[in-house]
This record gives structure tokens, C-alpha cells and sequence, in this order.
């Protein structure tokens, strides 16, 4: 019996990857090495995708963006008779995944750590038969930033991205920028737009490491789109607030001045409750729209309390005055009793002095009934009373002649006119404020613009590390 084993055929660039695996089976972090250095250059290339979001209670700011790296590794030679290395136009090439050979762990050291999967470890690896490695990938970078939201939404943010190597200092590794822009990918248009863009190079300290290791800083300016924000929270809130400043405008008697303000005043309430998720909420400043929108709600407030006291002024004297006649009218009202009764009194007293004006002589000397002084009282105390109520017609007339109501209504009309002036040049005035802070503006114009909109432009950007020494 015969057994008949059949060998599988590997071609050269199985065989070549075959080798280069076994090679880097026991060495993934040893990091390589070219000729005459010790360091190995890795050249990044960054282009930024989305601004997906700006948290800023959490103080970050989290990008799409899209990874290029690009380096030499001297382990990834190859020119065999099988698969030559010739010309550029001809060079061989082989992928490799991620956990098959070395590659740079760069993160944002400024940014809270990965909390998912690595995405990129996804994306295969390009490698060159001359050394040269390409590695290009997508993934999210989230960066500490610090979020100014003082002038909302109206605000410019300033945020940079720290890239560095967690294990490798600059001994061992070197970072560059692959080009000397920062590329918009494909750039979706999102609530953010970038102006401003530089890269530096620069080498950071590491206390706990007692190292420096190599690093690239990119800072970048972001400008928030406001349109939206002026459609759906300025231009309604402005709108509803300035039925407030009408409410001056109502003639004061119409009895519906207060019932205008208390609408208003319930409808801001409710506006703000349903806008209070597109504010961003951040404890270390206070936003100018917050600021704004409380201004002009204390505004709406001051105008129901003015309008209460232009009601009270222009009634209160009526008022007075009703209640003033009233009691006078009582006092008369009295004393008109008291007359009558001294008159029918004295009626019957003349009554009875003529009936019994014979039984005097009939009664003992002692008893004396002097009915003249008597009658005579009556009649003084009458007078008396009919002067007084004269003198009180009198004054009520002398007061109607120089305190006349109409001019405390014309004075409350008056103040009411002036409140209305007041606040039709405050309520525009602080919404003037508002957009005047849009044109504050901190970025230095000695520095140079390294923001590339790849959109706009059909010329991609030279590469600074082009190849490998020999």
C-alpha cells in the first residue's frame, strides 16, 4: 500500500511572509532599526474626518479622523530571485494584519484612554520590499480640551492633540509629520467647522520616566455654526419678549396690561425649559446667551411690576376720592339726622307750648318751664349745623379746583410712556452685546495656516519622509 503525501506550493510572497512572521514571532516589541541609527522615524499623517462632538462638562473634544503612518523597518527587506525588488513602478509588496509585525503605539496622551476595542487593529498593514511601511486607518481620537462657552453660541475653541509613544522614548523612536498640513478627509460638515490648523514638533519631559520622549502637537480652531441656534433660540425668545414691551402701549384702563406681562413671563418659562438641552452646561463660566436670556426675563418681570404701579397710580386717587366722598357723605348723611330731629323736636315743642301755654298759672311757683330758652338753643344749634355742613361743601370744592383727578391720570400715562422708551433701547441693546462678542477673536495672526481642505484642492500634499536610508 502506498501513501502518497502531496506538499502544498507556497509562492514567493507566501513564502516571504511566512519568513518575515517566524521572524517577528518573539520580537512584536523590539522596534527596528535602519542603517548608521538606533532610532527608528515614524512620520504621521493626520486627516480629520468629523468633529463628532465637543462635551463640555467632560472638558473633550472627540474626532473621526484618519491615520496615516508611515516608517522603515529593516526586517521587512526582501529581494529574492522568486520576487524581486526592481523600480518604483515594480517594487513588490505584502500585507500583513497588525499582530504580525511591529508597529507604533501612538495615542493622544491628553485624552482619556481607549474604553472600546482597538478599531485600527482591523486595517492591514502595506509593506514594501525596500523596508518601507505604509499603515492607514480610521479610528476616534478624544483629546482633553479645554471648553470656553462664553460667548455661545457664538464660541471659539482652542484645542490641541497631543500624539505620542507610550513605551518608546526618543532613543528609540522619533515621531515627524508626514506632510506639513493638517488634511480635511473628506470633511462632514457637523455643528463644528475647523479655521485653524498647526503641527509642531516638539520633545516632552516625562517626570515618571525621567525621559523625553518624541512628540507632535497639532492645535486647531474650531468655530461653531450659529445658525441655528439663531433661528431656534435667539430669533423666538426676542420675538416673545417684545410682546412684552408693547404691554406699554395698552391704555392703562383696558384692564389687560398685567394679563399681557403674566402670558409673556409664563411663555419665557416654558421656551426656556424646552431650549435648556441645547445650552451647554458648564460650571466655570457663564454662557452670554444664559446671561442674555435671564437679562431680558428680569426685564419682562420689571415691566409687570411697572405696569402694576401705573395701575395703582392712575386709580388710586379715584379710589381715594370715592372713599373720601363716601365718608363725607356719611358725616352729612349725620348730620342732616341731627337737624332734622332738633327741627321735628322743636315742632313739638311749639306744639306743646301752645297747648299748655295756660297751665303755668295753674302750676306751683317752684316748677318753671322756660320753653323760649329752650326753643331758642334749638334753633342755635341748628344754624350751627347748617354752617357746617356748608363749610364742608366748601372745602370738597376748593379741593376738586386744585387737585383735579385728571392730572394724576395724565402723570401715570406719562410714566408709562417713558418705561416704554426705556425699554425699547435696552431689550435691542443687550441682543447688540450679544453679537458683538462674536467678533472677539484669539488667534495670532504671525501664525501660518498649515489647514489643507483636500475638497477644495486637486494637489495632494508632498510627503516630508519620502523613503528609508541605504
Amino acid at each position: 500500500m502506498m501513501i502518497m503525501i502531496y506538499a502544498k506550493d507556497y509562492s514567493a510572497a507566501e513564502l516571504n511572509r511566512l519568513r518575515i512572521t517566524k521572524l517577528y514571532r518573539n520580537h512584536l516589541l523590539i522596534s527596528p532599526t535602519m542603517k548608521n541609527t538606533t532610532q527608528t522615524i515614524v512620520a504621521i499623517g493626520l486627516g480629520i474626518i468629523e468633529i463628532e462632538g465637543i462635551d463640555p462638562q467632560q472638558q473633550v473634544i472627540t474626532l473621526n479622523v484618519n491615520f496615516e503612518l508611515k516608517w522603515c523597518d529593516d526586517r521587512l527587506r526582501w529581494n529574492t530571485s522568486q520576487q524581486l525588488c526592481l523600480n518604483k513602478r515594480n517594487r513588490s509588496t505584502i500585507f500583513f494584519s497588525a499582530n504580525e509585525i511591529w508597529i507604533p503605539d501612538i495615542i493622544a496622551i491628553n485624552g482619556p484612554g481607549k474604553t472600546e476595542k482597538e478599531v485600527k487593529y482591523q486595517y492591514p498593514i502595506l509593506t514594501i520590499c525596500t523596508g518601507i511601511v505604509r499603515w492607514s486607518y480610521q479610528d476616534k481620537l478624544v483629546s482633553y480640551c479645554e471648553i470656553n462657552v462664553e460667548n455661545f453660541p457664538f464660541d471659539q475653541q482652542h484645542c490641541s492633540i497631543i500624539l505620542q509613544s507610550t513605551i518608546y522614548d526618543l532613543t528609540k523612536l522619533k515621531l515627524r509629520s508626514l506632510y506639513k498640513v493638517i488634511q480635511l478627509y473628506n470633511f462632514i460638515n457637523t455643528e463644528w467647522k475647523i479655521i485653524h490648523a498647526t503641527i509642531e514638533e516638539i520633545d516632552l519631559y516625562n517626570p515618571y520616566y525621567e525621559r523625553y520622549f518624541s512628540t507632535i502637537k497639532i492645535n486647531i480652531k474650531l468655530v461653531r455654526h450659529s445658525h441655528f441656534y439663531i433661528v431656534k433660540i435667539l430669533l423666538p425668545f426676542s420675538i416673545i419678549s417684545s410682546l412684552g414691551l408693547f404691554s406699554f402701549c395698552l391704555p392703562i384702563d383696558s384692564g389687560e396690561k398685567i394679563t399681557l406681562t403674566v402670558s409673556v413671563l409664563l411663555s419665557l418659562t416654558i421656551y426656556l425649559q424646552l431650549i435648556s438641552n441645547y445650552v451647554p452646561k458648564n460650571e466655570r463660566n457663564l454662557c452670554i446667551l444664559t446671561l442674555y436670556s435671564n437679562i431680558i426675563f428680569s426685564f419682562i418681570f420689571l415691566s409687570c411690576l411697572f405696569n402694576i404701579l401705573t395701575i395703582f397710580i392712575y386709580y388710586h386717587e379715584q379710589y381715594f376720592l370715592r372713599n373720601k366722598i363716601l365718608k363725607q357723605q356719611q358725616k352729612q348723611t349725620f348730620l342732616f339726622t341731627i337737624n332734622q330731629s332738633l327741627l321735628e323736636f322743636n315742632q313739638q315743642r311749639l306744639i306743646v307750648f301752645e297747648k299748655y301755654q295756660n297751665i303755668q298759672e295753674y302750676l306751683p311757683e317752684h316748677i318753671n318751664i322756660n320753653n323760649h330758652e329752650i326753643l331758642y338753643d334749638l334753633i342755635y344749634i341748628r344754624e350751627l349745623l347748617k354752617d357746617l355742613l356748608i363749610g364742608k361743601n366748601f372745602i370738597n370744592f376748593h379741593y376738586h379746583l386744585f387737585y383735579s383727578q385728571q392730572s394724576i391720570q395724565q402723570f401715570a400715562i406719562l410714566i408709562d410712556r417713558i418705561l416704554f422708551f426705556i425699554y425699547l433701547i435696552s431689550m435691542p441693546l443687550c441682543m447688540i452685546i450679544l453679537f458683538k462678542s462674536n467678533n472677539q477673536s484669539n488667534i495670532s495672526s504671525s501664525t501660518i495656516n498649515q489647514l489643507l481642505d483636500i475638497r477644495k484642492t486637486a494637489i495632494d500634499p508632498p510627503p516630508i519622509y519620502r523613503g528609508c536610508p541605504t
